[in-house]
């Protein structure tokens, strides 16, 4: 297996770099990502879901639940919490972002991260499995919360990333990452068609299994698990997380010469941060 960059995604990061503006890259869509956390047999654990080779987004690669905010996400009624400052995001997005985190991640994961008045959070019941597959239906996160009395706390999703997608790919994400604990009383069922498989793993295996080839990931995804791998619980790692200041990070291509090379910039600013050498394969076009 192996990851590589296709060539027409080259050619074109070639031309920008260059400063031909024929292309222009489409309006990055926001999105919420949620790195589910829980204390395993040997310390912290991370969730990752392998997805379908025939999915048109980051096919073959193993991710964390989430999704892009959809107009369905303003019909949830309450979500408290954190108002985030600075770069993260303005309230109005930054409750969006919040609900499209709970619901992609019931819908692939059938984890709920929501609570009722008393702060409890719900416990796998009979109707688990139909609710969750009405949630899907326009409308049916809403009705659910609803119905079972819930509200999203947005306290419980601890900002730790904001990714960028890179001005070259034909399908873009503005992507903040959050992470959460795995509430008591449930467990991970793994969407049957979204999700080809899910599995729970220490950070530090999961980079030497990506190291090793044998579980392809996306650049965030990798700086995500490297950032946890210091951490040795579930506790640990939220504490960690509320003290990190996030930064927009996007890669953006230049020539050195007549070599391509790639930069880590600030997503807003442009400003370079780091060298982070050429990203492993495309979001849209994965494992070749």
């Amino acid at each position: 297996m192996v990851l590589q960059m296709p060539p027409d995604l080259i050619a074109r990061a070639r031309r920008l770099a260059a400063g031909d503006h024929e292309w222009i890259p489409p309006v990055a869509v926001p999105a919420a990502t949620v790195v589910l956390l829980r204390d395993g047999p040997a310390g912290l654990e991370v969730l990752l879901l392998r997805r379908p080779d025939t999915m048109a987004f980051a096919p073959g690669m193993h991710v964390f639940p989430g999704g892009r905010v959809d107009a369905g996400h303003d019909e949830v009624p309450t979500v408290t919490g954190w108002l985030p400052a600075g770069e993260w995001a303005e309230p109005a997005l930054a409750r969006a972002l919040a609900v499209a985190a709970v619901r992609e991640t019931f819908e692939e994961a059938g984890v709920l991260l929501a609570q009722d008045r008393a702060g409890r959070t719900p416990t796998v019941d009979e109707q688990w499995s139909s609710d969750r597959e009405r949630s899907q239906t326009p409308g049916g996160f809403a009705s659910l919360l609803r119905r079972r009395r819930l509200h999203i706390d947005a306290d419980r999703l601890v900002p730790i990333a904001h990714w960028i997608t890179p001005e070259v790919e034909t399908r873009r994400y503005d992507t903040r990452f959050v992470v959460a604990s795995l509430p008591d009383g449930q467990h991970v069922e793994a969407h049957r068609t979204e999700i080809a498989h899910a599995s729970w793993v220490h950070p530090i295996e999961a980079l030497a299994r990506s190291a090793a080839g044998t579980m392809a990931m996306l650049p965030p995804t990798v700086a995500v698990l490297t950032d946890l791998s210091g951490q040795r619980s579930c506790g640990e790692a939220l504490g960690w997380a509320r003290g990190r200041a996030v930064v927009p990070l996007m890669p953006r291509a230049r020539l050195q010469g007549e070599t391509l090379v790639w930069e880590l910039v600030h997503g807003r600013t442009g400003a370079v941060l780091s060298p982070t050498g050429q990203p492993a394969g495309s979001e849209e076009q994965g494992i070749r």
